[in-house]
């Protein structure tokens, strides 16, 4: 919204201004500069942008500003924490598509737009994740280095030896960042993965090494991964050295997940229902 009484003016100098639908349309291209509204002696509406502002000048020569509308950086929208935890331009995350249909090549391009694209490793062979982990790492670099890159973990209840071995596979190649999708319940392997590397700082303060994006639908889920892994289950990894037990009492002051990503319904075994319209 603006009013019809002018704030300023405003001047050309090497800049011009655009009256045309088209010439308004390119100008806002332009997003991350100052944009003036700006209104000529015949009362026509149009947009300039650069030139001069002068909020004293009420009738000397340029146009009247009706309105300013501020530069507008793609880098400011969603969460700044989370880009600045992750590494990234932007807070944009692309999701782990099954079966390799989220792919090496657009993990590489999302990653190299700044943003933050997960490795569709579900349905796959172990070698073809193991595989899909050596080219990401090659091309990108560390899971958590300058371009971040992530891998898809699934719940697989009627193979939880391949859920186990791929958890295995990320803590092994340090992929730092793991979306974990269709779980109902938490299993000793994500549970694993989320607790691996944790440690205190200097400042006493826990600190996390690989960050699990719990992909939800339901809130009984959701209470599962923001909250700290059952300590049953945490006392057992430390048993079976699957965790230190480091690791396991620093549990107690994390949660499982560090992200979340919330579907209204996934349409699959975690609804039990179809995907509604």
């Amino acid at each position: 919204m603006f009013g019809t009484q002018p704030i300023g003016r405003w001047s050309p100098e090497r800049s011009s201004a655009a009256w045309q639908a088209s010439e308004i349309a390119a100008l806002c291209l332009r997003f991350r500069e100052q944009i003036f509204l700006i209104r000529d002696p015949n009362g026509r509406i149009g947009v300039g942008v650069g030139g001069k502002f002068d909020a004293k000048d009420q009738g000397g020569s340029g146009f009247d500003v009706l309105s300013i509308l501020p530069p507008l950086y793609p880098e400011w929208l969603g969460s700044r924490e989370f880009t600045e935890l992750h590494g990234l331009r932007f807070a944009y995350v692309s999701g782990a598509m099954a079966n390799g249909i989220a792919s090496v090549e657009l993990v590489e391009a999302i990653a190299a737009a700044g943003c933050l694209g997960f490795f569709g490793s579900a349905g796959l062979s172990l070698e073809a994740v193991e595989k899909a982990l050596h080219r990401l790492r090659k091309s990108l670099g560390p899971s958590d280095g300058s371009r971040p890159w992530g891998a898809n973990l699934i719940h697989s209840p009627n193979e939880p030896e391949l859920e186990a071995a791929v958890a295995d596979l990320y803590i092994r190649h340090s992929v730092r960042k793991v979306s974990a999708a269709a779980y109902m319940k938490l299993t000793p392997s994500v549970v694993r993965y989320a607790l691996s590397g944790l440690y205190l700082d200097e400042h006493g303060v826990v600190q996390r090494k690989n960050y699990l994006f719990a992909k939800i639908s339901r809130p009984e889920v959701a209470r599962h991964f923001m909250q700290p892994a059952p300590r049953q289950m945490v006392d057992k990894l430390v048993a079976e050295g699957l965790i230190t037990e480091s690791e396991g009492e620093l549990s107690k002051r994390v949660t499982v997940a560090e992200d979340f990503t919330v579907e209204s319904d996934s349409g699959g075994h975690t609804d039990n229902q179809p995907l509604t319209a």
